[in-house]
């Protein structure tokens, strides 16, 4: 792939952009447009919630055409990868590596949350309530019926990852991944047809408060630093408006900073956005305890998505690997935090 026009228009953006103030002052009186989608119901996009809520993009010259979906974000790969969309979030699924192959080149320009220790995770493995003190460790899932809700997601491999830390595979466990709907995942549990259930935040802390089973495992347990999901953007509106990318991504960072205040802790401010978004109640969200952790900066892990990929290869959902290199472009990112 030959970086250099890009990296060509984005040197003479930022240059032009690093003689405005990039605060709020500066915003542009012809508004780039920008079509983003994003799942309100994910406790992940918090920081993105902020920076729309306090007109960030606005301020940093992007008309934000914001669509929302409520199914996995492999779901938008493909309306990125055509240009239907110019941003979304992308999570390093099979589909993300395979679309090279399929001739798209939509690209990862900055990492949204990290697994950390003391800071919530966006997905989350639940023991059905009657079974809490039986399943303790992931071994103790042989034989149980194990649903990660959507292939190729993180919740999945969440799932799949558990699984191996505890010596198992698929064949040990009643294996599915069908209760992709999270009404779905709640009857799943309260009629007992899972007894260990992958779901999101702050969904699972609604399940939990129901009675109906209690969060067991996240990232953090089972991969530290897995960067759960990332902004995607398409290769022709990376080439069209280079300085739009950036621009977009520095206002998504100053939401970072918004929630960085809050060292991991719910703020009555956060739980109202939250709960603005996720339409769930604000005493569920209080629940969480937590929020995710963004102290990556928008920085992507090479190392930690290159094993992704080795793992979703060594399930033969990958057949023809791609250098990392092809799948991030950091200087976005990179410009942006300047």
């Amino acid at each position: 792939m030959n970086f250099k026009p890009r990296a060509f228009a984005l040197a003479t953006a930022v240059a032009i952009a690093m003689l405005a103030d990039p605060g709020p002052s500066s915003a542009q009186t012809a508004l780039t447009p920008l079509r983003i989608s994003i799942n309100p119901h994910f406790i992940t996009y918090v920081a993105f919630f902020i920076a729309v809520d306090k007109g960030y993009f606005h301020d940093a010259g992007i008309d934000l055409q914001v669509s929302k979906y409520t199914t996995s974000a492999n779901s938008q790969l493909p309306m990125l990868a055509r240009g239907d969309l110019d941003v979304s979030v992308v999570v390093p699924g099979p589909a993300l590596f395979n679309q090279y192959e399929q001739g798209f080149d939509a690209h990862v320009i900055a990492s949204i949350d990290e697994a950390h220790p003391g800071y919530l995770d966006g997905s989350v493995l639940m023991v059905r309530k009657d079974l809490v003190g039986k399943i303790k460790k992931p071994a103790d899932m042989a034989g149980h019926a194990v649903d990660g809700a959507f292939p190729g997601s993180p919740i999945a491999l969440l799932t799949l990852e558990a699984l191996a830390a505890g010596g198992l595979t698929t064949n040990d466990v009643k294996f599915s991944t069908k209760e992709s709907a999270t009404p779905d995942q709640l009857a799943a549990l309260r009629n007992g047809a899972v007894d260990v259930q992958g779901t999101t935040e702050p969904t699972a802390t609604a399940i939990q408060q129901q009675g109906y089973g209690q969060k067991w495992l996240s990232f953090h347990d089972i991969m530290p630093g897995y960067q759960e999901a990332y902004f995607g953007v398409s290769s022709q509106y990376a080439k069209d408006h280079p300085d739009a990318v950036v621009r977009f991504l520095r206002a998504y960072l100053r939401g970072v900073a918004d929630v960085g205040k809050a060292k991991g802790k719910l703020t009555p401010d956060l739980v109202a956005t939250i709960a603005k978004w996720t339409e769930i109640p604000p005493d569920i969200i209080r629940q969480m305890g937590a929020i995710p952790y963004y102290g990556q900066n928008g920085s992507v892990n090479s190392d930690e998505l290159e094993k992704v990929q080795k793992f979703w290869v060594s399930l033969d959902l990958v057949k023809n690997p791609v250098p990392i290199s092809k799948v991030v472009d950091n200087q976005y990112i990179t410009a942006a935090r300047k």
